[in-house]
């Protein structure tokens, strides 16, 4: 009985295996087309229509977000502009409550501009507002390409301070004009561009090209010249200095780890190194201003501090004359975001302040994909600005925190506007 079992067993399992392997052979025989010898008539099928579909797509989104822009441009210079700032508030308000992580930042950074005594509702009802003012000027920056420079200057009602820009202007080596991410830039540049200035302005590119030329199309129409962040910028804007013209620059952008500590509100922050050791450098004069958006939204109005005198604090030490001029700039700022904190448009966390758990397992996610990315061969890209740096000749110090982007430097809202977002767990 056992034989027959063991024999029984035995040819079970060699006609089980012969069947696999006629399986195996006929599928591998399915799959290898060998020309001329049996060869399967059927021709490879040609990559994936999604492939092919995502390839073509990528080419055509550089156009696809050109043409959009000049769509959307020119029906917000063509509609009512009360309607243009409707809009925008909309969109303003629909960032605030589902943009989780801005306007938690947001708040944060009201709490202690307003300081305690002015309550949570206080702080965000100014950081809602914040929101609110920030896309009417991104509505303003979108319809730039169809404002005459007549308009602008018929907008702006009011200006003082420009007898001080004069007087900087009259020592003979130029001017560093600090702003902030407060009011309207764009507004308070071609208002100064009009009036003869020579201006320069900071700015990152914009993708595609074709949208890069026309924002700086626009400006310099406007009278606002722009230095690309490239590897000649500094050179530039030294060059420019030694004309004795104007250079714009940011001062507000927190820079954790890279900047300069500074006590900012009565806390400590840090802050862009770059205006500093640039007036270090060139002995420029600093003053600083911004054009703040008026009740009812036409009109702005518009005015430059008394101009800062640091060349008494310097010590003789670069280091520490770099980190005495910052403050004198924070300082300066201070008085300028208090005068109206909704139109300071801080999105970023100023101050240090503690990661919620949904922004702990969001931090997670995006790590987790960017080291996805790496290990499937992602070339990961050195940022421009290290290049800037490291190529720059004479470079005394980075750029970074300082240029324009979509009007000055916005804390990158268009992009969380136009990328994939985890929802709030």
């Amino acid at each position: 009985m056992r034989g027959r079992d063991s024999e029984r067993t035995g040819t079970y399992l060699f006609a089980r295996q012969g069947s696999v392997s006629t399986k195996m052979s006929q599928t591998i025989q399915s799959k290898t087309v060998v020309p001329g010898v049996g060869a399967d008539p059927t021709p490879v099928a040609p990559a994936t229509p999604p492939a092919a579909w995502r390839r073509g797509l990528a080419r055509l989104a550089p156009v696809l977000k050109f043409r959009g822009f000049l769509a959307v441009s020119w029906l917000a210079g063509n509609v009512p502009l009360r309607v243009s700032y409707t809009l925008a508030v909309l969109v303003g308000e629909w960032i605030y409550y589902f943009s989780h992580d801005h306007s938690s930042n947001a708040v944060s950074n009201m709490r202690r501009v307003l300081g305690p005594q002015a309550g949570e509702r206080a702080a965000r009802r100014a950081a809602r507002n914040s929101f609110r003012n920030y896309c009417k000027t991104l509505a303003d920056f979108i319809r730039f390409p169809y404002m005459k420079p007549a308009e602008m200057q018929r907008r702006v009602a009011s200006a003082h301070g420009l007898e001080i820009m004069d007087q900087a202007l009259a020592h003979g080596k130029g001017v560093l004009a600090i702003t902030a991410h407060l009011g309207n830039w764009d507004f308070a540049g071609a208002f100064m561009g009009q009036r003869g200035v020579p201006l320069y302005a900071l700015a990152d590119k914009f993708e595609p090209p074709q949208l890069d030329e026309l924002v700086i199309e626009t400006r310099r129409r406007n009278g606002v010249n722009v230095i690309k962040m490239e590897a000649s910028a500094m050179r530039t804007i030294f060059a420019a200095l030694k004309r004795n013209e104007v250079v714009i620059l940011l001062a507000d952008r927190p820079m954790p780890g890279d900047g300069i500590p500074v006590q900012f509100f009565g806390e400590t922050a840090w802050l862009p190194s770059g205006p500093a050791a640039i007036a270090l450098k060139t002995g420029a004069q600093i003053i600083v201003g911004c054009c703040w958006r008026e009740p009812g939204d036409i009109q702005f109005s518009g005015g430059i501090e008394p101009q800062i005198e640091y060349q008494h604090l310097l010590t003789g030490n670069k280091q520490a004359d770099t980190v005495i001029i910052t403050q004198t700039i924070a300082t300066a700022l201070e008085g300028l975001i208090r005068h109206d904190p909704d139109q300071w448009y801080m999105f970023r966390p100023m101050w240090p302040r503690p990661t919620t758990p949904g922004e702990a397992r969001r931090a997670w996610r995006v790590a987790r994909r960017q080291a996805l990315r790496r290990h499937a061969g992602g070339l990961v890209q050195r940022s421009r600005l290290t290049r800037l740096r490291r190529r720059a000749d004479g470079t005394i110090t980075d750029l970074r925190g300082t240029a324009a982007g979509i009007s000055v430097d916005p804390p990158e809202m268009e992009a969380w506007l136009t990328a994939k977002h985890d929802k709030e767990p």
